[in-house]
Parts: C-alpha cells; structure tokens; sequence
C-alpha cells in the first residue's frame, strides 16, 4: 500500500509493534484505526501463537487498509514444528535461567527479540509504537539504530507479573531508556504517569490515553442489544479474557457468603484450568446465589452484552504496582455500557471514580461485609450514567477524547 505523504507531519509510515495477538491488545488495534485515519500507512508487526485468535484479529481488521504481520508465527501445525519448539525451549530455558542464576536475557522477556528488530527495520518506517515488554526492548535498539520510536505502558512492566522468570531488572532498565528516549510516551493512568515519573526522572512527561473506546460505535454496538440474560435475578458481571485465581473472585465469594439478597454472578471469560471446579465447589449456592459462566465473545458483542447488567465488578486485588495505578479495560467498558461499578479501592480505580463517584463504589474487597452491604445498596439504586452523565464519561474517558492527545503529540513531537 501506497500513499501520499502526510501533509500534516510528512510522515508516510507508522509500524506499531507487539508480541502479543491484536484481539488481545484492544489499544494497539485503537492506535491503528487512529493513525489510519489521519492518513498514515500502517503496519502491526506481531507474534501469531493461536489459529483462533488470528482469527479474531483479522475480524477486527475487516473494512481497514492496514498491513498485518508476524514476525514470528508460532501456530500449531503452521510452521515447522521444530522451529516452533526451538523458539518455546528457549524461552522456557531463558526464563529457568532468570529464576535460579538471575541472569537475564531478551529470551526471559519474549521468545525472539531479535527476530522484531530485523522484521521492524526492514520496515523503514518514519515511526515506530512499542507496545508490551518485548517491543520496549527492541525499541531501545531501534532508537540506538537512529530510529523514532514511541512507547505506551499500558501497564508498568517491572512491577507486574511478579514472579521469579520475569527480569524485572532487565525490564526496568528498559522502561528508563523509554522514558529518557522515546519520541514520546503514553500511560493508561494518570495514577501510573505520575508514579513512572517519579520512578525515572526524565525531562519528559508521560500523556494519559485511557482505555476507553468510541463512544459513537459503542453506542452503535448496544443498539444492536439482544437480550438473553434473565432479568428477574439481581446479575452482577466480571469479564476479562482470563477467568482465574488472583483476579478478586474469590473474595467476591466471600462477601456473597454474608449478603442477605440472592444474586446471580456472571463471569465472562476462557476459564483457567482447574480453575472452574474450585468455583464450584467454593460458590455459596446454598445462599440463594447463582453462577452462570460465559465464554468470551468478540469486542463488536461485547458492549451489547455487558449493557444487560447493573453492576460491573472491577474488583482487582492489590497485589503489585501495576494493579494498584492501572486503569482497565474493565471499568470503563461497564461504564461506558451504564453499569453501576463495585471497584477494589486502587489508586487507578480511584481516579474513575474521582471524575464518576455517581457511579462507582470503591470497597475494601477484604472485608467481605464492606463488599455485601455495598451490593445490597447498589441493588436499590438506578445507573444514572445512561442519561444525564453520559456526556462527562465521553468527555474524559472515550477513544475520541484519547486521539485528540495523539493528535497533539503529533503535531508536537514530529
């Protein structure tokens, strides 16, 4: 593809990068529509894993001009299998490594760096956007290759994912270049901005891009609303790719043991393994309450869904830095869709509700009774954010008011 330069910033490429699929990265694919729009060439530079989710990407693609690719395909039964082993063995060698001599190599953050660097440079793209750990690192080579890269932290790397394989030296190392290097950066909060600035000292400021998404096709999303959720149960919903241990549920459960009204909880998700016969068996059935499991559905349903609820659940358990400033996906889609939300008391869910306190309730999700009396008041009241505060959500939080920052980083920085 082909096209005139921009007349705005002379710019004719922009080559986002990333190791994880586009359907499981929804600000990559929200970038990519933005700088499409303006009239850029645009190239997502990624790792294929799963035949499904290429699937579901290229779906998301459907009706845009943008060049999709891998530099690295990993898909069973697509590529030589022991290519693909070569490549998993050394990650998984990299990452034994990291947890027993903490030695750490690019290998411990992905299974092949080197493979993006040599794929984004046969680009020669104007501008380079290093999404997600393995993009950081060969952002910092890209830079060092005199190219222009930007960098986004949806989420603080070094202080998520705590666990032994993860170099989380390595990581921060490369979260200081980007902040001392980067042609710009952007953060999912405020909350994480100001925390990774006063982490890295830099001359340059980090611009918030929330994850919100369009306001006009959510809203063209849930005209399309086909109920088939049961309206005479009081229904509470949790969503996210992954339904597993570690995300709060279990300490929903607890404050459900001590609630006196019944409820119907609804988890949308791929459930982990083994993970569904704990939650039953540790469900409180005998309560009245009632566990309904949906699997998960594509973004382009996802907003008709959610809008049949009242409450979202954003109960994200403080374990790391990372959760305790990012804003998810999670609550601004509740919101967006006219949800009440139960939040877990976390800087990032605290600056929602900051700008929506009509909306949101912040709990102490380790008190079970805090949790219980919460749901009892917020089962007697109407969401207003369907009427008249739609307009301060859309405002602060949609993917509209996001690409007026990328704008101006645009006319600013290049």
């Amino acid at each position: 593809m082909s096209i005139n330069q921009n007349p705005k910033t002379g710019l004719r490429k922009i080559c986002l990068l990333s190791d994880h699929h586009l359907s499981m990265n929804p600000r990559l694919w929200k970038e990519a529509f933005f700088y499409e729009k303006e009239g850029f060439e645009v190239i997502i530079l990624t790792m294929w894993q799963s035949k499904d989710s290429l699937e579901k990407d290229f779906q998301i693609l459907a009706g845009h001009a943008i060049s999709y690719q891998s530099y690295l395909n990993l898909i069973p039964g697509v590529v030589n299998p022991i290519s693909r082993f070569f490549y998993r063995a050394r990650k998984k060698l990299a990452g034994q490594l990291q947890k027993y001599s903490k030695i750490s190599t690019r290998w411990a953050i992905s299974h092949s760096p080197e493979k993006m660097f040599s794929r984004a440079m046969q680009e020669k793209a104007d501008l380079y956007s290093a999404h997600l750990e393995c993009a950081f690192f060969v952002g910092r080579d890209l830079i060092k290759a005199g190219k222009k890269v930007s960098f986004d932290f949806e989420d603080w790397y070094s202080r998520d994912y705590l666990v032994p394989e993860r170099p989380v030296k390595l990581l921060a190392t490369l979260e200081s270049f980007a902040l001392g290097n980067g042609l710009f950066c952007t953060a999912a909060s405020q909350s994480m901005a100001s925390a990774l600035e006063d982490c890295y000292p830099s001359k340059n400021s980090i611009t918030v891009l929330y994850n919100g998404f369009s306001a006009s096709i959510e809203e063209l999303f849930i005209s399309y609303l086909n109920s088939n959720i049961d309206k005479s149960s009081f229904n509470l919903l949790w969503f996210s790719r992954t339904i597993g241990p570690d995300r709060g549920i279990e300490l929903l459960i607890k404050g459900l043991l001590v609630l006196d009204i019944p409820v119907s909880l609804h988890l949308l998700g791929e459930m982990s393994e083994g993970y569904e016969s704990i939650l039953q068996s540790t469900f409180p059935f005998d309560k009245g309450h009632n566990l309904v499991i949906h699997p998960f559905i594509p973004h382009s349903q996802l907003t008709s869904f959610i809008s049949q609820f009242k409450i979202g659940l954003a109960i994200e358990e403080n374990i790391n830095d990372n959760r305790q400033l990012t804003i998810t996906n999670k609550i601004l889609q509740y919101l967006q869709s006219g949800l009440m939300v139960l939040a877990s008391d976390t800087e990032g869910q605290r600056e929602v509700a900051g700008f929506l306190s009509h909306s949101v309730t912040i709990v102490d999700i380790g008190k079970p009774i805090e949790i219980a009396t919460a749901i009892k008041a917020m089962s007697q009241k109407e969401s207003s954010l369907k009427n008249s505060h739609n307009n301060q959500f859309e405002e602060i939080f949609s993917w509209e008011a996001q690409e007026i920052k990328l704008n101006s980083l645009i006319e600013q920085y290049l």
